[in-house]
């Protein structure tokens, strides 16, 4: 055999190596895809079941009646003394709508924080209310019912109505109610702690970071000059922790979110 035939016929063994060698990786990888493909059929089809099961049993609380009310408190316009008085909230068959008693007269704002409210209580308890309307009404002493300082009241005793509990009647809330269900700060704290004391509360929810607050002392200074009497009145700033200033009288407790404020009010 010469030269020439011997480079010839190793060629061709190498050849032959080559062509076999690639068949087999093909052949793997040919395995390796319909494994891939068998297993994404799989979790195609388990989803499908998943999704169908999540519409047969879906996760919503769905009631068409019911009442419920809570405590809020408020500051008049006229005398600046703090008031405590309910907000009423029905639930009944309907289209959906937040209906708000304008007697006494509810500003805009108001009603605004109202319907912020029950859209904040749907969230919260995952309640289908399209058949429902919400009613809301307020009891107070005074002729007008003015910010959204009565938004987080109104929260909790809606969330209380689509669970069909109560909302423990020696409590109040003062604050407002956010989008995701936080709570807001308010004014007249102090206010409205000493109205809410006075009318027998033992528990006062107030938003985070006003358990302690500025209050505003009024000082009054009389003075002789020349045989008259010249009067002074001033104002001082003082710090006051209301936990502090009603000790053994009534709580005070801070609360950030509508979960915060539910856990201390419904019963």
């Amino acid at each position: 055999m010469d030269r020439r035939t011997v480079i010839i016929t190793v060629l061709a063994l190498l050849l032959i190596c080559s062509t076999s060698a690639s068949y087999l990786v093909y052949l793997q990888q040919q395995q390796v895809i319909e494994q891939q493909g068998e297993l994404i059929e799989q979790l195609i089809t388990a989803g499908k079941a998943g999704s169908s099961g999540l519409h047969e049993e879906p996760a919503l609380i769905n009631r068409s009646s019911g009442a419920s009310s809570a405590n809020i408190v408020a500051v008049r316009s006229d005398t600046y003394a703090g008031v405590i008085g309910k907000v009423h909230v029905e639930l009944k068959e309907g289209d959906g709508d937040v209906l708000v008693n304008t007697n006494p007269f509810v500003e805009p704002a108001t009603q605004h924080s109202i319907r912020e409210a029950v859209s904040v209580a749907a969230n919260f308890t995952g309640a289908d209310l399209s058949k429902s309307d919400v009613i809301i009404s307020f009891e107070i002493n005074g002729t007008l019912i003015g910010g959204p300082s009565a938004g987080a009241a109104t929260t909790v005793a809606t969330i209380a109505v689509i669970e069909g509990k109560q909302v423990k009647q020696d409590a109040a809330i003062s604050g407002t109610i956010e989008e995701g269900g936080y709570i807001g700060q308010v004014g007249g704290v102090f206010e409205k702690a000493v109205a809410a004391e006075k009318n027998g509360i033992k528990l006062f929810l107030v938003p985070s970071g006003q358990k302690k607050l500025i209050y505003y002392e009024q000082k009054i200074e009389e003075r002789e000059l020349f045989g008259f009497t010249f009067t002074r009145v001033y104002y001082i700033p003082k710090e006051i922790d209301l936990g502090e200033y009603m000790e053994g009288k009534m709580d005070v407790e801070e609360v950030a979110t509508v979960g915060e404020a539910v856990a201390y009010m419904i019963a």
